[in-house]
């Protein structure tokens, strides 16, 4: 099953809330009501009884929506058609790294012309260890795999940054005239 948008993005609408319920109350038995000169009470797990459940109590809830997959492939091609005016194709840098500096890295994207404080993101087919390194202490700038690609991650960045494969991948998968299945995406993006 997809599920649109990721765990806890929204901690504020976690669901998480619960309270003891008849079911889950410690109950007894009835109290006997004859020979005692009192009224029928019923079992103590009732929510008339003092420590019995809670009727109108919160329940755990799961606030994540389900999307298709064809209307997730078809916003995911709409969003990256749409950022096509601020997106920069870069060939594979990965090598440049001999240990991971975030000067390095700094560097490199003022050498393409990009501004370290705009919002970036990183699509790229699997991030090597110094890059992630490297750019993971500049907090405008996310490193997307094709596993963990979004669409909040692409409308929120300012500049979208690709390497040349990852552009034939998009279009393959992403483009107009995709004719494949989706279980062939699948394994792609697993391997």
């Amino acid at each position: 099953m997809e599920v649109w948008g990721k765990k806890g993005e929204d901690d504020g609408r976690a669901g998480c809330g619960c309270q003891p319920f008849n079911a889950i109350t410690a109950a007894s038995d009835p109290p006997p009501s004859s020979k005692t000169s009192r009224a029928c009470q019923g079992s103590t797990w009732t929510p008339l009884q003092p420590g019995g459940g809670v009727i109108f109590r919160p329940k755990p809830r799961d606030w994540s929506i389900k999307i298709n997959r064809k209307e997730k492939r078809l916003a995911i091609s709409m969003t990256v058609a749409c950022a096509t005016e601020n997106t920069i194709v870069v060939e594979d840098f990965s090598d440049e790294f001999e240990k991971p500096k975030t000067k390095e890295f700094i560097a490199v994207m003022k050498r393409w012309g990009l501004d370290p404080n705009e919002k970036m993101t990183f699509l790229m087919r699997e991030v090597a260890e110094y890059v992630r390194l490297s750019s993971r202490n500049i907090g405008t700038l996310k490193m997307l795999t094709l596993r963990t690609l979004n669409l909040f991650d692409i409308l929120n960045a300012d500049k979208l940054i690709l390497k040349l494969e990852i552009v034939n991948y998009l279009n393959a998968i992403y483009g107009l005239n995709y004719e494949g299945n989706d279980e062939d995406e699948e394994d792609k993006e697993g391997a």
